[in-house]
């Protein structure tokens, strides 16, 4: 392969790996709201991205080509922006458990602790009985929940720790599933607690498509329905469909050049 041709190849096949990096750095201001804290809603534009994490702040524009404001947890009550379905945040102020779940980080013994924050909770689900949040930081995702009647959003509780104090159980692990009796109470009092419901809560993991899963059948939200459980998460196809369309279009790019100087 001649020498000239390789130095490009290279080039888009480092172009494949860094166009993420570039297209997180790059702004994306897109239709939204944000509700200051006094209860007003402020119309414009919000520089959106798929956080992996729950974003610290955003920035906000009351004009598409006015000066970006920052707006963190401690300014505004919720965020949402349109981006082809409604992606919401809203604030919470309260405790943050601070355990690990991860099996290679595990404490030995059991692990209740927290930090009082101000952070975005992410929307998941919002029905007539409760709403669903989660909370991703670099530690660990959690999930909250909050009922119709107001108040504030309370973690689902889930433990994971290694248990040495039994007979023969050195490093046993231990689950503690407190988010499955949390989950049974918000049911018994939306007053839609059956047996099957009562199995479907106890064979439950702590992810988001079974805790979603519960949720919908809290809020009555049939499985038919093409919104339920995550209404506002995008379609993956349409991410799938974006990614293969550049790889298409860099392949054919690679097969140019390959024609150009003739490559057995």
């Amino acid at each position: 392969m001649p020498y000239q041709l390789m130095q490009h190849i290279k080039k888009l096949l480092l172009l494949i790996f860094l166009a993420p990096l570039f297209s997180n750095g790059q702004t994306n201001y897109q239709p939204g709201t944000v509700v200051n804290l006094k209860g007003d809603s402020l119309h414009g534009f919000i520089n959106y991205h798929e956080w992996g994490n729950n974003p610290e702040s955003i920035s906000f524009k009351a004009e598409s080509a006015g000066a970006p404001t920052k707006f963190t947890p401690n300014d505004i009550t919720s965020f949402s922006v349109s981006v082809g379905y409604l992606a919401e945040y809203k604030r919470y102020e309260g405790p943050i458990s601070t355990d690990y779940t991860e099996l290679e980080h595990l404490h030995n013994g059991r692990d209740t602790s927290f930090r009082l924050d101000t952070v975005f909770l992410k929307v998941l689900q919002k029905g007539k009985n409760l709403v669903i949040f989660s909370y991703t930081d670099n530690l660990k995702v959690r999930y909250f929940v909050v009922d119709n009647s107001g108040g504030q959003p309370k973690e689902l509780i889930y433990r994971v720790y290694y248990n040495s104090s039994e007979e023969n159980a050195t490093n046993k692990q231990a689950y503690e599933n407190t988010f499955k009796s949390q989950l049974y109470s918000a049911a018994t009092k939306a007053g839609v607690l059956t047996e099957n419901l009562k199995n479907y809560i106890a064979k439950a993991e702590y992810r988001e498509d079974d805790i979603l899963a519960i949720a919908s059948k809290i809020n009555g939200i049939a499985a038919t329905d093409p919104t339920k459980n995550n209404l506002s998460q995008p379609n993956p196809v349409h991410k799938t469909i974006a990614i293969l369309g550049i790889i298409a279009i860099l392949a054919a790019t690679i097969i140019g050049f390959a024609s150009i100087h003739k490559l057995p």
